[in-house]
């Protein structure tokens, strides 16, 4: 849409859901929706698509950074020592590793909170570090106890409670951190052991805006920037500056349409001017010539004079599978392909026979290893 805003974009979308739950449903939904910049949406739940209809939200600790470009965190599972047993564990701690290993943390530990404060000091974790740089020792004497358990006051842990603790780095901007899949995995586990209520009839849908526009790749102040979710979304109007000088610092016009913890759709609002557009490809992106050349011709539509606009998509078969309550998209898709990419109804992919391949004038060449010495 030409001349449009995210506001208008968004209200309009909320108007459409409105109808569509009102009419199959039988469900009023309330509107405007929440709202929640990305920073807010991965600090308190660890992802840019939150589940909102349970609390376990993650408590911020800079105090206990070890780095500038650090962030600590903390997730309190109030009696977790006693719902959460050690088969529940099991899956959570070998998601913490492959988690560590795609940057979405550096190191997050699991601790059990006793009478004579945590478990696990004795290990090379995010707290003993704390501790044994805080001029306490770590003799493990009565200042360092006292410590322990200023810190549990400040986040709300008690006896008995199961306490995780991350450290992740803010050169990266994953979607998902280590401690957002540890809510999921715990929440899902209290949930079916009825420790905690998700109702499924409850639909919290939420905007979540103010994603960064660039990311990088590696865990590196001099990583490559690569864009976030699209190269053509436009930069904050208040971060324009930044754009020149500081780009990973820069806001993009992106928005995604969330209801309880599955993305329904995402839009942005585009750069309509030529030279911001090839800023970003040449400078920001380090795109190669031939790739460039690939996108000239928008380049060279915008520099002819191109509207304001932006626009939203929104999955259609999500949207069918959540209505009807279904668990998979499968479920709501006319044809679904097998696990193995095969579309059954279609039979394909298939060998094409020789009279298809000369209708639209096609050879299969031997290749060098298949042909005989």
């Amino acid at each position: 849409m030409s001349f449009i805003s995210k506001q208008d974009i968004q209200r309009v979308v909320e108007g459409l859901i409105q109808c569509v739950w009102r009419c199959i449903k039988g469900v009023d939904i309330a509107v405007p929706f929440k709202r929640l910049t990305f920073a807010d949406a991965t600090n308190r739940y660890g992802s840019d698509k939150p589940d909102t209809r349970f609390g376990l939200e993650i408590v911020q600790l800079p105090h206990i950074a070890q780095e500038s470009h650090t962030v600590a965190e903390a997730l309190v599972v109030p009696d977790g020592a006693k719902h959460i047993a050690a088969k529940d564990m099991a899956p959570i701690m070998e998601m913490i590793r492959a988690s560590q290993s795609n940057y979405e943390s550096r190191l997050t530990t699991a601790h059990k909170v006793g009478n004579q404060g945590v478990s696990g000091l004795s290990k090379a974790t995010l707290l003993r570090r704390w501790l044994g740089t805080s001029g306490t020792g770590l003799d493990g004497g009565k200042a360092e106890v006292q410590r322990v358990e200023e810190l549990l006051g400040r986040i709300g842990a008690k006896r008995g409670d199961l306490l995780f603790i991350s450290e992740r780095s803010t050169h990266v901007t994953p979607a998902t951190t280590t401690l957002g899949r540890v809510r999921s995995m715990i929440g899902k586990s209290l949930h079916d052991k009825r420790v905690i209520e998700i109702p499924d009839d409850r639909y919290e849908f939420l905007w979540i805006e103010d994603f960064p526009l660039f990311t990088r790749l590696v865990d590196s102040e001099d990583g490559q920037l690569s864009a976030t979710h699209h190269p053509f979304t436009a930069p904050a109007e208040k971060d324009l500056e930044l754009l020149y000088s500081d780009p990973a610092k820069v806001h993009g016009q992106h928005y995604d349409l969330v209801l309880n913890g599955m993305e329904l759709g995402g839009g942005s609002i585009r750069i309509h001017n030529a030279e911001l557009q090839g800023h970003v490809f040449d400078k920001i992106l380090k795109l190669n010539p031939e790739v460039q050349a690939s996108f000239s011709h928008l380049v060279t539509a915008l520099g002819h004079g191109c509207p304001p606009h932006g626009g939203i998509a929104l999955g259609l078969d999500r949207l069918v599978a959540v209505l009807t309550g279904s668990q998979s998209l499968r479920d709501v898709i006319a044809f679904p392909k097998s696990k193995n990419g095969r579309d059954i109804f279609m039979k394909s992919p298939a060998v094409a026979t020789s009279s298809q391949l000369a209708e639209y004038g096609l050879c299969v060449a031997e290749q060098e290893s298949d042909k005989e010495p």
